[in-house]
């Protein structure tokens, strides 16, 4: 459901005319807005955590859903308040969201050919 919801947004944002030549973010940044490059990379594990889960849990696992996003969040050295609020202040500029998000799909796609290569090929190299 997630993929099909991040299609979207990207074509209705690939599709809409910016009023202006350059995009301005409306919101005012917070005080401890995530450095943009952090928020890309967390953006991108938080997909990873959403194509695998079903329901509340991951795939083949019982652990709650937010006891990894919470596992997560420590990796990075963030709080959840905090990414909510880099969230919707980075969202406010919906052409570089876009950008992030392709980034993100060309990132998944790149993860998936590498795991589709059969480990025999892959000891070749």
């Amino acid at each position: 459901m997630k993929p099909l919801f991040l299609l979207g947004l990207l074509l209705t944002l690939g599709c809409s005319s910016p009023s202006s030549q350059e995009a301005v973010n409306p919101m005012e940044a917070p005080e401890d807005l995530l450095p943009e490059a952090t928020f890309v990379r967390l953006l991108y594990e938080m997909n990873l955590l959403e194509g695998a889960r079903t329901g509340n849990t991951l795939l083949g696992d019982s652990i709650p859903l937010s006891d990894y996003y919470l596992s997560l969040y420590q990796e990075f050295g963030v709080n959840p308040i905090q990414v909510q609020q880099s969230f919707a202040y980075y969202h406010g500029n919906a052409e570089q969201m876009a950008i992030y998000y392709q980034w993100i799909i060309d990132s998944l796609r790149g993860d998936v050919q590498t795991l589709s290569v059969p480990r025999d090929e892959e000891d070749e190299d």
